[in-house]
């Protein structure tokens, strides 16, 4: 499910206050504005020196096309729900 749901919050924008608060200089690094779990694993996956990997459901969302459209940045995960 969504993170935000996933941790009893009401809505997008209540996460990113929670992560601009409590964790800034991580909040501050999703220059792009990017879902916040996509950013997670993307930075998981960076950091093990993958250069793309999805969350674990994501190709059984039902909101997939909500959370990998449009962007300010191009999504480098979208064709993966196709790929499995």
């Amino acid at each position: 499910d969504h993170l935000w749901r996933d941790l009893g919050l009401s809505n997008r924008a209540e996460l990113s206050r929670l992560l601009a608060r409590h964790f800034p200089a991580l909040a501050a690094g999703n220059t792009e504005n990017m879902k916040w779990k996509k950013y997670f694993y993307r930075k998981l996956c960076e950091a093990e020196g993958f250069s793309s990997c999805t969350a674990p459901s994501c190709r059984e969302c039902q909101d997939f096309e909500s959370c990998f459209g449009p962007e300010e940045v191009e999504s480098r995960l979208s064709p993966t729900r196709n790929a499995g």
